[in-house]
């Protein structure tokens, strides 16, 4: 273990020494983990601490947190207290992250991700209750590497190294776009009218339950009623289109959606073209669709939506960039070309739509300012697929093996994130990127739905 403290920057050193600390503080005989988590937080000016800030994570919270768990000790320590065989397995997992990102050192960032990496720990299970994960972690510490005037080790005169790129954060961009929107619902209330969302899902598939729960605790917390309609698998056309029929009808609804996919003896299109599309907050009707390819004002879907407000937060407008898309789903390809193609300040792009029968697909992604994937095909899009400094939309959603993984399977997106990001300008993480601005989207049309249906009343 003493040569991996010689690479220690002087921050991280001094995080040994705020953790050793800590530990005396709460009376313990040990350095844990949660020691090692307060102690690099009050380094406040490493990049380990300034990446939980921007996760809203601060000292006073995590100390209230690891003296919940953990509690005092009975009397004060005196003698020498060492490292846990967990503390110890975080800062061997923090030579490995820096190892990974190619650095000859160890920083206060490679020990908050490895503190994430030993997942068994106290700080492991206290950033968990935080709602701090490996993945965005990451992200905010390449932001922040990447944010640097100067790399911490200059390479050679004569070689250049691309920064890896900046990660486009959904979560935090939706966090925002969500706030808004809680705004826009409490002026709607204060007038009398309470925002109302209708979920119809049928059957009991387990993504699609999951996912109504997600999109209903988001829209309760943002100021919007909302009410599930879970009808039976077996279902049939006739009076699954008769209860959409009336929830057109129901006041207290202003929105509407269908969950996706229906079960295989329901025709899709048959039963969307029941939606009133003054209701359509995924704006899927045939009616919403015709008006969003004239450039006509109606609800835009929420994924392809939900893309454009990411180009447009992260300081990549797409307004005379080439745009390229790989997916011509009626749910985010196509209706995102027509969104992007629009004569608008906000648009204003060249697009090409690319499909699984486009010959030579790279040559066309090669060319991309902006690189959208929408294949529903893991990992696709590889490094040699990118023009350097393209920004990359990645919307795949992904389920693969991983048997390091307690469910035995990780979520990824369409393209090679790992390799892609050392090409790219800037890119989005799956999980964390595409999914988060899709959920807030929904929010964003049902309220716009309701101040639309206020004022015609």
């Amino acid at each position: 273990m003493a040569d991996r403290f010689d690479k220690f920057t002087e921050r991280a050193r001094r995080v040994l020494t705020h953790a050793q600390e800590e530990a005396l503080l709460f009376n313990h005989n040990y350095i844990g983990t949660e020691h090692l988590l307060l102690g690099l937080i009050r380094e406040d000016k490493g990049l380990g601490a300034r990446a939980l800030a921007r996760q809203g994570v601060d000292l006073n919270k995590v100390r209230s947190v690891v003296e919940q768990i953990m509690g005092r000790g009975g009397r004060p320590v005196s003698d020498e207290i060492g490292l846990t065989p967990r503390a110890k397995k975080a800062i061997e997992f923090a030579v490995d992250e820096a190892r990974r990102l190619g650095h000859h050192y160890i920083g206060t960032e490679h020990l908050l991700l490895g503190l994430i990496r030993e997942g068994e720990g106290i700080a492991a299970d206290v950033l968990e209750s935080l709602g701090v994960s490996l993945d965005q972690t990451r992200a905010e510490v390449t932001n922040l590497l990447a944010a640097r005037v100067e790399p911490v080790h200059p390479e050679p005169p004569g070689v250049i190294r691309r920064m890896p790129a900046q990660i486009i954060d959904g979560r935090a961009i939706a966090a925002q776009i969500r706030a808004e929107t809680a705004r826009r619902a409490a002026a709607l209330k204060a007038r009398g009218v309470t925002p109302g969302l209708a979920f119809v899902l049928v059957g009991q598939n387990p993504s699609s339950l999951s996912y109504v729960r997600s999109k209903g605790d988001a829209a309760e917390q943002a100021g919007i009623y909302s009410e599930t309609i879970h009808l039976p698998e077996e279902i049939d056309r006739q009076t699954l289109i008769a209860r959409i029929l009336e929830l057109n009808q129901d006041p207290r609804f202003h929105a509407i959606l269908v969950q996706l996919p229906l079960p295989p003896h329901l025709d899709e299109a048959v039963v969307i073209g029941a939606i009133d599309p003054g209701k359509d907050v995924d704006g899927v009707t045939p009616v919403n669709m015709g008006r969003l390819l004239r450039g006509e004002p109606c609800p835009r879907p929420a994924t392809p939506a939900g893309v454009l407000e990411l180009l447009h937060y992260s300081g990549n407008p797409p307004a005379g960039k080439h745009v390229v898309i790989c997916g011509r789903s009626n749910i985010v390809g196509k209706p995102l070309a027509a969104i992007l193609m629009q004569k608008s300040s906000r648009a204003n792009a060249t697009v090409t739509l690319c499909h699984t029968a486009t010959a030579d697909l790279a040559a066309f992604t090669r060319q991309a300012d902006i690189l959208v994937a929408a294949m529903g095909s893991p990992r696709a899009i590889t490094a040699d697929m990118v023009k350097p400094g393209a920004v990359v939309i990645d919307v795949g959603n992904n389920w693969i093996e991983d048997h390091s993984r307690p469910s035995g399977r990780r979520l990824v997106g369409d393209v090679n994130f790992e390799a892609v990001r050392e090409v790219a300008g800037a890119i989005t993480p799956v999980p964390g990127g595409v999914g988060p601005m899709t959920v807030a989207m929904l929010l964003v049309n049902t309220v716009m739905l309701t101040e639309e249906q206020t004022a015609r009343e």
